[in-house]
């Protein structure tokens, strides 16, 4: 459309304002409520009604399925929600538990230096060498042998040389 010929459909069209001496009729059609007699009132049109058909376009068997689909989704997402809990409240126990390790951890190794600083080796060395006459033993003077149990040794009879 070229824009002399949009320019007059803009102002046929989008506004009252008309300029020049005549004026155009938007609608020559003729008027139908003048044509009728002011006592008669149009009759409603009947429309025709129509019997709603069950289930337009679905069959049972498409029924069936769709019903076994939102049953079938429906059930997943359940499993999904109650697992996605399972897994949250295993991390908040891995977390607290992993929190109870570190505190044990921390008193222990509180004990532990409480106790080397309680008992002094270099004390303890000294006793027994000097007091007790002990000596650390010769390569030949020990003797190692197989244990069933590494935990404990029971000994029944003495260690054979």
């Amino acid at each position: 459309m070229d824009a002399k010929k949009r320019r007059q459909y803009y102002n046929y069209y989008g506004t009252s304002y008309i300029d020049g001496n005549t004026v155009r009729k938007y609608d020559n059609a003729p008027d139908i409520q003048r044509e009728r007699r002011p006592h008669e009132i149009p009759a409603p049109r009947r429309q025709r009604q129509r019997n709603p058909r069950a289930l337009q376009g679905l069959s049972l068997g498409s029924l069936l399925m769709l019903s076994i689909a939102i049953v079938a989704t429906l059930y997943i997402c359940v499993e999904y929600l109650k697992l996605h809990s399972t897994v949250n409240h295993m991390e908040k126990t891995i977390i607290s538990m992993e929190q109870t390790l570190a505190d044990m951890i921390e008193v222990n190794e509180a004990s532990y230096d409480q106790i080397n600083m309680v008992y002094d080796l270099d004390y303890v060395y000294r006793v027994a060498v000097e007091e007790y006459g002990m000596v650390y033993p010769n390569k030949n003077e020990v003797i190692t042998y197989k244990s069933s149990n590494d935990n404990y040794v029971r000994q029944y009879r003495d260690i054979p040389e």
